[in-house]
């Protein structure tokens, strides 16, 4: 989903020399759809001088950027075809820096890396533990996905690993599939209905992900084809509140092995089902500009998938066997 508005590295400074006075330090704001923003502070902090600088961008262009008549407010044509300019201007920038830098030491200046939460906490330390030396400094961020589209898009992130079908709209790119695997049923303990997906699970409270994340739309999606309907009464965006509620008895939910392989213990909290009727699963992707970051895209989706074919398959196959073939890496 494109947001409304993506401002990232704002600066202004007044004065000049011993007098200069930075009142904006690199602001970065992103406004989706439906969302509105308020901006609260002292006087003097700098919120004026923000909304003139957004604002400001129409008169220095001298066409209409942001469409007021629409609720809510959207980027123009003109608008758009600024930003997707825009975007690519700086991305040659990017290109040439780290071109430059890396003829010198062979590292990249910095990498940034934005994945789910299921995600950044499985493969982040240890692809740092393993390729450290592909930059100088790190930065490994999660989200859900609208927070690392904005940021892949405003060159917040060097690289994204999300779920396949969140790149189809993104050119320029490069894609690397990481891995494979499927959503499974997880019930309390003590569950007493049938544990297979079905109508009479309606008796029962169903632990929804939120619409925000990729796995959330993905459940739905799944659930409308199969002509399924449950009341919606909760939903987390955390994998683990959602895995945790359900282990207290809440209810049942539809999640993956690696969102309930980061949350210590829980495989013994849980009864965990595969999906017979209706199986679905995700397949996630690493996304690169094209050609900016030399090697180190491919570098590192190899990374990723050694390390969960040693470090990560094995644990979860060990506790649920029956997921052995249902776990895979990418080969491009």
């Amino acid at each position: 989903m494109a947001s409304s508005l993506e401002i990232a590295g704002i600066r202004k400074v007044f004065g000049k020399g011993a007098a200069a006075v930075e009142v904006l330090k690199k602001i970065d704001i992103t406004v989706d759809p439906g969302e509105f923003l308020i901006l609260v502070g002292p006087s003097g902090c700098g919120k004026s001088t923000l909304l003139n600088i957004i604002a400001g961008l129409e008169e220095t262009v001298g066409r209409q950027l942001f469409d007021r008549g629409m609720r809510p407010i959207i980027l123009t044509k003109v608008g758009q075809v600024l930003l997707r300019q825009s975007q690519k201007i700086i991305g040659d920038l990017q290109h040439a820096f780290v071109e430059a830098t890396e003829s010198d030491s062979g590292e990249l200046p910095s990498l940034n890396i934005a994945m789910p939460e299921s995600l950044a906490n499985v493969l982040g330390p240890r692809l740092y533990r393993r390729r450290s030396d592909i930059a100088k400094f790190w930065r490994i961020s999660n989200g859900l996905m609208p927070e690392q589209r904005a940021k892949f898009n405003t060159h917040a992130a060097d690289l994204i690993i999300t779920e396949e079908s969140n790149t189809s709209d993104m050119i320029d790119v490069e894609r690397y599939s990481v891995f494979t695997e499927p959503y499974v049923l997880i019930f309390p303990k003590d569950f007493a209905l049938p544990q297979e997906l079905g109508p009479h699970l309606a008796d029962s409270t169903l632990i929804r992900f939120s619409l925000r994340s990729s796995a959330g739309r993905q459940t739905e999606a799944q659930l409308s084809r199969l002509q399924l309907k449950f009341p919606s009464q909760i939903e987390f965006d955390s994998v683990v509140g959602h895995a945790k509620a359900v282990s207290y008895g809440l209810g049942w939910g539809i999640t993956t092995p690696l969102c309930l392989f980061q949350v210590p213990g829980i495989f013994e909290e849980l009864t965990v089902q595969p999906i017979v009727r209706g199986k679905f699963g995700r397949r996630m992707t690493m996304v690169a500009r094209e050609q900016i970051l030399g090697s180190a895209p491919r570098t590192l989706v190899e990374e990723c998938r050694l390390i969960l074919k040693d470090e990560v398959f094995p644990d979860i196959v060990a506790k649920l066997p029956w997921l052995e073939e249902l776990l895979t890496l990418g080969d491009d």
